[in-house]
């Protein structure tokens, strides 16, 4: 990769020092600070009650050290990214019982949080085992189709990391990559009530360690040659789009395998304001450890003051690519039937041109038309709510459209639908954001196609 220096150190030291003064002034409780490029340390802070060698709960950075292991693990032969799952669990897959869902699974749709799974399955029971509720509880719709953030993925890449060496994540990694990284000794993952490791969420470590392993991600990235490297660099790039679900800008971005794609390059992310950044054109990489999770449009705010600082470096420089869209149908007209579901509906129908389209959901309470534009917002009219709507439509990927709805009148809020195309099947996930309307956008919906349909690409 190229690595354009637009600034003198001085500069980057003086922007580094902006950057950690502005995130005082936020008022946000911040943690820690640590920024460095090549490989050179720019900047090293700590707030109380946090100091340089204490442990931080990492949440959610845990699911980028499972994708690591996996990476390792494909390079030594163990596994396929396409193997399927329920292979590794026979326990908890009997033949009989296994639905055909789950059972085409596989790892890289986990990677990729593109599971059959609409939550965390084990937050639906906790006093069944974590791991083999990822097994048990009925699929929602079909894998690989649409990317919804899944925790008990995570925590089922780290029982098979486990299965496979018979170690844990950290102990795993430390022979492959953390003791080269000088990887703190003291650190590990918390285990669940049933003595598996947390692997969506557990991570216990210091700041430097994540700035040491990030500085060892990037230099595999940018230099590394072989299997694992090959995997770390499809892992840190755009696998699915997030547009539908990203709770920030950042992180509508795009997922790679158990990274976040962000504005001008990667992350890894946890809650409450757990980062490393990663921007690979200005080889630059910061760790920050935070406490937002009680501030609204906190990490927000903390992506945005990075970001605006990135930008001051790179003025002038070569940008990196941006969310990939990927060629779709010019033309589309399809009827599908939908199968049993919660919310009733029975039949979708979509048809769209070049500029305009239109989605109908059928079901006991009669249709629901969704008009839209590809240029800009088309108003109509939502029946049994008479609420007026407008929707622009939006290809998020490769045969996936987004329609997000405005909801104008009384009932101010929105509807998110984005549907995943195939020429036999659809896959739709939908979600309202209103107080106390809508109930039955919420969810998954499957479908096959039940009449002749037509496309055009051109």
């Amino acid at each position: 990769m190229q690595n354009n220096r637009c600034e003198a150190d001085s500069d980057i030291s003086a922007l580094m020092e902006g950057l950690w003064l502005s995130l005082k002034k936020s008022e946000f409780p911040v943690h820690s600070f640590l920024a460095e490029r090549g490989g050179e340390l720019l900047k090293e802070t700590y707030q109380a009650p946090y100091g340089k060698n204490d442990l931080h709960r990492m949440f959610s950075i845990t699911k980028s050290f499972c994708s690591l292991a996996i990476g390792f693990l494909l390079e030594e032969g163990r596994l396929s990214l396409d193997d399927r799952i329920t292979d590794y669990f026979p326990e908890y897959c009997t033949g009989t019982t296994v639905h055909p869902w789950l059972r085409e699974m596989t790892i890289r749709h986990m990677l990729s949080m593109e599971t059959c799974h609409s939550s965390t399955t084990y937050k639906l029971d906790g006093k069944k085992n974590w791991v083999e509720s990822f097994f048990t509880t009925p699929p929602t719709h079909r894998s690989g189709q649409i990317f919804l953030y899944d925790t008990s993925s995570s925590h089922t890449l780290a029982a098979l990391v486990k299965k496979l060496t018979g170690k844990g994540i950290l102990d795993y990694l430390r022979g492959t990559c953390l003791n080269q990284t000088d990887f703190s000794k003291e650190s590990y993952i918390i285990l669940d009530p049933f003595g598996s490791e947390m692997g969506g969420s557990g991570l216990m470590a210091r700041s430097m360690d994540l700035l040491k392993l990030g500085r060892y991600c990037m230099d595999t990235i940018q230099k590394g040659k072989g299997k694992f490297a090959d995997y770390l660099r499809e892992a840190v790039s755009f696998q699915v789009p997030t547009i539908h679900s990203g709770q920030t800008l950042d992180e509508q971005q795009g997922y790679g395998y158990q990274f976040w794609r962000i504005r001008k390059g990667f992350s890894m992310y946890g809650m409450g304001g757990q980062y490393v950044l990663f921007y690979p054109e200005e080889d630059l990489i910061f760790v920050i450890t935070a406490d937002t999770q009680n501030i609204k449009g906190g990490n927000q705010k903390i992506l945005d003051l990075v970001y605006e600082t990135v930008e001051k470096i790179s003025h002038g420089c070569a940008e990196t690519e941006g969310i990939p869209v990927k060629r779709s149908p010019d033309t589309w007209e399809a009827s599908y039937r939908i199968y049993q579901n919660p919310a009733g509906f029975s039949r979708l129908s979509l048809s769209f041109g070049h500029s305009e389209g239109k989605l109908v959901l059928s079901g006991k309470d009669g249709d629901f038309q969704f008009p839209f534009s590809f240029e800009e917002a088309r108003i109509s009219v939502l029946s049994k709510y008479e609420q007026r709507i407008a929707v622009q439509g939006i290809w998020a990927y490769d045969m996936t459209l987004y329609l997000p709805v405005q909801v104008v009148g009384e009932w101010v809020g929105s509807i998110h639908l984005i549907l995943r195309l195939s020429e036999e099947n659809v896959t739709v996930w939908m979600k309202k954001v209103e107080e106390t309307y809508f109930q039955e956008f919420q969810g998954f919906l499957e479908g096959e196609r039940t009449a002749p349909y037509s496309a055009r690409r051109s």
